[in-house]
């Protein structure tokens, strides 16, 4: 009996011995990582074993976890930046349909409305364009050239007026009457631009002193007066005829030219002595003649103004 419970004292001796080694040795080890871990610069290992209640308030509160949180900035940013991925690839147009409502316009004002200005723009000056050539401009309807010292340019453009009334027409080139007393044959340009009016069948008829309508002649510029008035007219105005001599083209080497000319004598000119409303006007030379351009355009309308002066 003494014996047994010797030998279970010994036995309960042992086992406390071993347990008091083993807590030792873990000791050991525990301060040997210590160690190690001090004398390599670190800081000490921590117990990794949870523990609970203490989990979410060590997460919140623990300073290396703070990089883990995001900001409503953040946030933002990744929604923007995620958002986006959604609509890579489709066209613009397509973009903006496809987004929310209230994207529609920031995206619209960044993306789409500089090149739909632009695109705007250019239809709107094609468009203008085409209408420009397509449309074409009214032609005048009667365009009379008066020479410097006929009449002064007040009184031409009282009578172009008057005249645009009387015919029913408008003043101006485009559809319209034009009496431009602009002109001077002592003055190169001028007398150039009258050439060049003249050779584009602009100038239905000119207005000029004698001596200035007997120079004209000579360019050949006129066709006979008779050819232009009507029966009626011829007989009423023959007194008003005036004879001059014409273009001689017996030397000209030009092939518009045959030299059957030969500057004869025909009647190109219309005195306006016996015009009234041509004496009307204050400063109308009252020895002044008119006459009707080779090929004029409109002798209609030069008719109907010989009409008007004569009346």
């Amino acid at each position: 009996m003494t014996e047994n419970r010797r030998n279970t004292n010994d036995t309960q001796d042992q086992a406390a011995q071993n347990i008091t080694g083993h807590a030792a040795r873990a000791t050991s080890d525990s301060d040997a990582q210590t160690a190690a871990s001090q004398a390599a610069g670190g800081e000490p290992p921590r117990n990794t074993a949870p523990q609970q209640g203490n989990t979410s308030a060590s997460r919140r509160h623990h300073p290396h976890d703070a990089a883990g949180i995001i900001t409503d900035d953040q946030a933002a940013a990744i929604n923007t930046l995620s958002g986006g991925i959604a609509y890579r690839g489709k066209s613009r147009v397509a973009t903006l349909i496809a987004l929310p409502n209230d994207r529609k316009w920031p995206y619209f004002r960044d993306q789409l409305l500089a090149r739909t200005l632009a695109v705007a723009a250019a239809v709107a000056i094609i468009v203008y364009l085409a209408v420009q050539i397509l449309t074409p401009v009214a032609a005048p309807q009667l365009t009379v050239a008066v020479v410097r010292g006929a009449l002064s340019d007040q009184d031409a453009t009282t009578l172009q007026t008057q005249v645009a009334q009387s015919l029913k027409l408008p003043e101006g080139r485009e559809g319209g009457v034009t009496i431009d007393a602009g002109y001077d044959l002592t003055d190169n340009n001028s007398l150039t631009k009258l050439q060049t009016r003249l050779s584009a069948n602009e100038i239905d008829m000119i207005v000029a002193s004698a001596d200035d309508f007997a120079k004209l002649a000579g360019y050949g510029y006129f066709q006979p007066i008779t050819k232009t008035l009507t029966a009626s007219q011829k007989s009423a105005l023959k007194d008003a005829f005036a004879s001059f001599r014409g273009y001689d083209d017996s030397r000209d080497t030009d092939i518009d030219y045959d030299g059957s000319g030969k500057g004869a004598s025909e009647q190109y000119g219309l005195r306006l002595a016996d015009a009234k409303d041509w004496d009307a006007l204050g400063s109308a030379d009252k020895r002044a003649l008119t006459g009707v351009i080779v090929g004029a355009k409109n002798s209609g309308n030069v008719q109907r103004f010989i009409d008007y002066l004569f009346q």
